[in-house]
């Protein structure tokens, strides 16, 4: 196991008071393979490895939406146009990283200014070269090289593209892929090791693929500082001029 993991598997278990002997990760789990270099690399863009733990240590259940959740919206159990609960949704995709080893991207999202001129990597936003992946906004589309002011399409083409670089370089994990950061894995890693995002109120996209490689949005973020209890489901064709979004590691099974 990556060395780094063990104290944060520590973190964990206290957090949500776990013996020592209760497995966080699934037995058939891959294991990165991450090289000196790699691990240089993923550290200069700000992407963490963190053990989401197993569903048997840690199950979705009220218990731990009313701990991680605590002021989600009140519709939170109530059937949508989709027909499920943005709980039963949030439970149903959740599984798929259940036990898994991620690497989630930390940077520190801004808060909000006027015109979208906001960049990650600093609380106020205003230095755009703090944000590690500034020189692939450009490339993707994003005309004003930061991380608001954008539809699908160009975050798609962004995902991409920072992918197919990293892998033709080799600076990706073998068997890993790039993708925008779900909804429970932010809610989770926020609420654990990055209080610091609840510090700003601008928003983010959440994002999951289901089993048919269908694609299903949201916006995320927080209530107030400590929380990341907002949550709504989007379409793709929603205006998202005010969502930001992160990055994080996953295995291309899934």
């Amino acid at each position: 196991m990556l060395p780094e993991l063990h104290e944060r598997e520590a973190t964990l278990r206290q957090f949500f008071a776990l013996a020592p002997n209760v497995p966080l990760r699934r037995e058939d789990a891959p294991i990165p393979d991450v090289s000196s270099t790699v691990a240089a690399h993923l550290a200069r863009f700000n992407l963490e490895w963190h053990i989401i733990p197993a569903a048997d240590a840690v199950p979705l259940d009220e218990k731990y939406f009313t701990r991680l959740y605590p002021t989600r919206p009140r519709t939170f159990t109530q059937s949508d146009y989709h027909g499920e609960s943005l709980q039963t949704t949030l439970t149903r995709s959740h599984r798929r990283h259940q036990g898994l080893l991620l690497a989630i991207e930390s940077t520190r999202k801004p808060r909000y200014r006027q015109n979208n001129r906001q960049f990650y990597g600093t609380l106020y936003g205003h230095d755009a070269t703090a944000d590690p992946f500034a020189s692939y906004l450009g490339q993707a589309g994003f005309t004003n090289s930061t991380r608001y002011a954008h539809t699908y399409v160009p975050v798609r083409e962004f995902v991409t593209l920072v992918t197919n670089d990293w892998r033709a370089r080799g600076l990706l994990p073998r068997g890993y892929r790039l993708t925008v950061c779900s909804p429970t894995i932010l809610n989770l890693i926020g609420m654990v090791f990055h209080p610091e995002w609840s510090e700003s109120e601008s928003l983010e996209l959440g994002f999951y693929r289901d089993e048919k490689g269908n694609g299903h949005c949201f916006t995320v973020g927080s209530n107030m500082p400590g929380d990341f209890s907002y949550l709504q489901h989007i379409e793709t064709s929603a205006d998202w001029t005010y969502l930001g979004f992160r990055l994080m590691l996953v295995p291309e099974t899934i």
